[in-house]
């Protein structure tokens, strides 16, 4: 396959399958972590995270969370960054929007994220942390 979505759409139906229900979504090792508040200082060092593993070709896997509320608890995949003096926008794959890159936002005013609206999701400001970064999260 020449790339994730070609893979998604030739297998979606076991994709689906093995990544299981919902509830099994909430429920995994690392979601420990999003408990606990999303300082802004926390969140900068996100943003400059996520770019540092860029630049070293390690696309990072990031939850985007608003806890307590569940409003969103979904994981993608950031492949490409864009800075600019007020903003990171950084370049995703959504697995539940296959069919092109979304957004995700960095505000470097606020030290906060922002994922644009879809049908799963209002739109708005969202905490970030990356995944599979460590033997715990």
């Amino acid at each position: 396959f020449a790339n994730l979505r070609e893979f998604s759409a030739a297998h979606e139906r076991l994709l689906k399958e093995e990544c299981g229900g919902a509830w099994q979504s909430s429920v995994q090792r690392g979601h420990w972590r999003m408990i606990f508040p999303f300082s802004r200082a926390s969140q900068k060092k996100t943003a400059e995270r996520l770019l540092a593993d860029l630049k070293d070709n390690r696309p990072p896997v990031v939850h985007i969370v608003r806890f307590p509320a569940l409003l969103i608890n979904h994981a993608i995949l950031i492949f490409d960054a864009a800075e600019t003096d007020k903003e990171i926008t950084f370049s995703v794959y959504d697995p539940n929007k296959p069919e092109s890159p979304k957004a995700l936002v960095y505000d470097r005013a606020t030290s906060t994220f922002n994922f644009a609206s879809n049908d799963y999701w209002p739109g708005g400001r969202v905490d970030a942390y990356e995944v599979y970064r460590s033997w715990n999260y």
